[in-house]
């Protein structure tokens, strides 16, 4: 399908309560029933988060109704943002996103997740039938907040990482396939222009994916060098460069999620063991398929879903080889950035010596 041109530009959970949060050790994705009115504290203290009081405004004014009321409100784990779960009078949940934390330094790609999440959803929405978050807000100003901000629906369900190890062979099958098809609808819709999600609907992307591809590349590299982060930056550049040329098979810009399928992102019904919903579309690029979340280590029944495994082609082995070495160096460097638990950065470094050493022999 054919898209036209858009012109759409492990740490405490925090859980306010009637205008007040306490701090839980409980599982990121619980609701508590209630919060220690002894201990509580404003939000606003922690970080310049959102207090109660803004996000009811904000509540008010996105369904310009004061009778809409929010009673709790939960903050989520999140890899990068500020992410709350907002549970209403009624019993209704909604998800509010906002940016990071002023003390939280981006990369150059991360800049307009919160723009390329809203446009990426919407674009969905009105093109696959995928179960994923609808948006019910996006507000560029901030309102209220003060920042910018996007709500979107909550879907139910459990994160993928929780379950995974409690799955049966034929569940987790069950799960890639259903993956693998998902994926399938998602790389079939097509743009004018590669490149980041954000430049492309404003028609400001780029003719030919080396080029794109280059220049993701190229930024991420000169985070890193603005860090001082050691990586091999010649080798990076030198192999990539000398196989540049195997970029220009990819001629038509196709919608590449590239974190789609990972477990954080993917939720399971806890009972039937399905997919209840997607997540994870902030970090999104109009490109090559091969690039897309699932592709580089999708099981047997992910690319029966899918529908094909990719060739054994000289020239796809290099653009994976190069896309490996692409997310290994993202790893590495916002890692440096920010550290996080769950990255392993001697497992990132190995990877991109191993994808450079395999390209310097094609």
């Amino acid at each position: 399908m054919h898209l036209p041109p858009l012109d759409v530009a492990v740490y405490p959970i925090h859980i306010m309560s009637r205008g007040t949060y306490s701090r839980h050790l409980t599982r990121p994705s619980s609701i508590a029933s209630s919060t220690s009115s002894s201990s509580t504290t404003s939000l606003r203290s922690c970080s310049a988060s959102p207090n109660f009081a803004s996000i009811q405004r904000v509540m008010s004014t996105v369904f310009r109704s004061s009778k809409v009321t929010v009673q709790q409100a939960e903050r989520l784990q999140g890899w990068l943002h500020q992410v709350y779960m907002l549970r209403l009078a009624d019993g209704s949940s909604l998800t509010l996103k906002c940016p990071p934390t002023s003390n939280v330094r981006l990369l150059r790609h991360e800049k307009n997740f919160l723009e390329t999440e809203r446009t990426t959803l919407e674009t969905l929405h009105e093109y696959t039938q995928l179960p994923i978050p609808q948006v019910i807000k996006y507000d560029s100003q901030g309102g209220a907040l003060g920042s910018p901000y996007l709500m979107t629906t909550h879907l139910p369900g459990r994160r993928l990482s929780e379950l995974a190890c409690n799955l049966t062979p034929s569940e987790r099958r069950s799960i890639d396939r259903t993956l693998g098809s998902y994926v399938g609808e998602l790389t079939a819709l097509s743009a004018t222009q590669f490149g980041m999600t954000h430049r492309v609907f404003a028609k400001k992307g780029c003719n030919t994916w080396k080029e794109a591809f280059l220049a993701l590349l190229e930024a991420t590299l000169r985070d890193g060098e603005d860090m001082l982060v050691t990586i091999p930056y010649d080798s990076i550049r030198y192999y990539i460069g000398a196989n540049s040329h195997f970029l220009e098979e990819a001629t038509q810009p196709r919608l590449v999620a590239l974190n789609v399928c990972d477990e954080e992102n993917v939720l399971i019904d806890e009972h039937t063991k399905k997919v209840t919903g997607l997540l994870g579309f902030s970090n999104v690029i109009w490109g090559d398929p091969l690039m897309s979340g699932g592709i580089a280590d999708g099981s047997d029944a992910f690319f029966e879903g899918l529908g094909e495994r990719p060739a054994n082609t000289e020239g796809i082995k290099a653009r994976l080889l190069m896309y490996a070495a692409y997310r290994s160096t993202v790893l590495i460097v916002a890692h440096h950035y920010r550290t996080h638990h769950n990255v392993d950065e001697l497992d990132a470094r190995r990877s991109l010596s191993h994808a450079l050493n395999a390209l310097a022999q094609i």
